[in-house]
């Protein structure tokens, strides 16, 4: 049977953007500070996190943030629906990380 891998590529502009409004929406999520992504990695020692580094160059202020891969999925997700890209429903969806981008690799 035929199978789709998808892969929609977010710039760290636009990560920083669904991470942030998911962030203000859940009281049990890790907030962010204003600013612009630095740097995005995996979390050293565990898979399964996110590590993202912000900087406020205005305040001079640094910050880093942990998240859970499926916490980035999820606001990555969001950011599609508001953007209008469609996602199916059942599809596997998990986050890769690179230097300068964040993938969403869609599955079905």
């Amino acid at each position: 049977m035929p199978r789709e891998d998808r892969r929609i590529i977010f710039d760290l502009a636009e990560t920083y953007k669904a991470l942030y409004t998911l962030s203000q929406k859940q009281d049990d999520a890790p907030k962010m500070i204003a600013g612009a992504i630095e740097s995005i990695a995996i979390a050293s020692g565990d898979a399964n996190n996110v590590e993202v580094t912000i900087i406020n160059p205005q305040f001079s202020e640094k910050a880093k943030v942990i998240y859970s891969r499926d916490f980035v999925a999820a606001a990555l997700m969001m950011l599609c629906r508001g953007e209008s890209i469609p996602l199916p429903r059942k599809a596997s969806k998990t986050v890769m990380i690179d230097a300068d981008r964040v993938i969403l690799r869609v599955m079905v």
